[in-house]
């Protein structure tokens, strides 16, 4: 039996293109890093100091052995969306038995101490960011096995919805297909809408990989407002063409 809440987010899914989150000539650029300039607009959590961090000629270039954050300096509220090109190499040699493999797209968005405060700094580790609340997605995580939507409530980290191997699923996970799985060299477009729910449109958050929806949730009580991290561990990634545009 399917739970309620895997029924109503493949419902969402269904319907998550009928309706644009914002409309035409609305959408405006509140935010943008063209990766030219060094690293001024992010603030770096890393838990190896061997983690090479990387803004430059256009490419925000990541390579780490353990757990890396990067923070969007910038708080972000209203309707807004969340764009970056994200290409997955092999992990660096420095990953140890995890050099070679694809793994951990992940980001923390709308994210707040429990006290509503700014997300303070942590040594990268993931525990340590266990007490937020935020949303979090992993994609390719866990060796390019898992793809999860979770919710922070400042201590709990609750799935809201999956992909998983079979090896690796928890109850009411969907298989792992090519579309929920990083590959090799190849660029992933990614999109994070964070809106005012509406009657007409009660999705408030829209998680997209090259403009096909992942996720896409209707709660009661959503959070839309907070931080944005990119979120990895053991993995090499290049970012591309960040910017945060908001509806007006």
């Amino acid at each position: 039996m399917q739970r309620p809440e895997l029924l109503l987010l493949l419902l969402v899914l269904a319907d998550a293109n009928a309706a644009s989150w914002c409309e035409a000539g609305h959408v405006h650029r509140v935010g943008a890093d063209d990766f030219r300039h060094g690293l001024a607009q992010w603030r770096l959590e890393a838990e190896d100091a061997r983690a090479v961090v990387k803004a430059e000629h256009g490419v925000l270039d990541i390579a780490t052995p353990a757990g890396l954050s990067l923070w969007w300096r910038e708080p972000l509220t209203g309707d807004y969306a969340i764009r970056f090109t994200a290409v997955a190499l092999p992990a660096p040699p420095s990953a140890g038995p995890h050099a070679g493999r694809l793994s951990d797209l992940n980001m923390f968005w709308n994210a707040t101490e429990a006290d509503g405060s700014v997300p303070r700094e942590r040594p990268g580790r993931f525990a340590a960011y266990d007490d937020l609340q935020t949303y979090y997605a992993g994609f390719g995580a866990n060796a390019n096995t898992t793809t999860r939507l979770r919710l922070y409530e400042g201590g709990r980290r609750r799935l809201l919805a999956g992909f998983a191997d079979a090896a690796s699923a928890e109850p009411g996970e969907e298989p792992m297909t090519a579309q929920t799985r990083l590959q090799a060299g190849k660029p992933l477009s990614i999109e994070i809408v964070s809106r005012q729910p509406t009657a007409a449109d009660p999705v408030h958050l829209r998680w997209l990989a090259n403009g096909q929806p992942v996720f896409a949730r209707a709660d009661a009580k959503p959070r839309l407002q907070g931080h944005f991290a990119l979120r990895t561990t053991a993995s090499r990634l290049q970012i591309r063409d960040f910017e945060i545009v908001q509806c007006r």
